[in-house]
């Protein structure tokens, strides 16, 4: 795997006081920068893993459905035979 050379960008963001007042009394991370970028690394693992676990689940609901109609064609083939 090629590391890539870590690019820092400077951004502004506002925050509610309230939140920030959280975020600094149970912050575990030397600075509020660790703590932010570890908090929206975190979240957007999650939003990956939601969208990995819905492409899942659509996929499971789609191959449900042929299942059924094959085993629909293939209970007529197989009680033709039975007697």
């Amino acid at each position: 795997m090629e590391l890539r050379e870590r690019q820092l960008i400077k951004t502004s963001v506002l925050f509610d006081k309230n939140l920030l007042e959280d975020i600094d009394r149970h912050n575990p991370y030397p600075t509020r920068k660790e703590f932010l970028d570890q908090a929206c690394r975190g979240y957007l693992e999650q939003l990956r893993r939601r969208r990995i676990d819905e492409e899942l689940a659509a996929a499971c609901a789609e191959a449900r459905a042929e299942d059924a109609v094959l085993n629909k064609e293939w209970e007529k083939i197989s009680l033709e035979t039975w007697k």
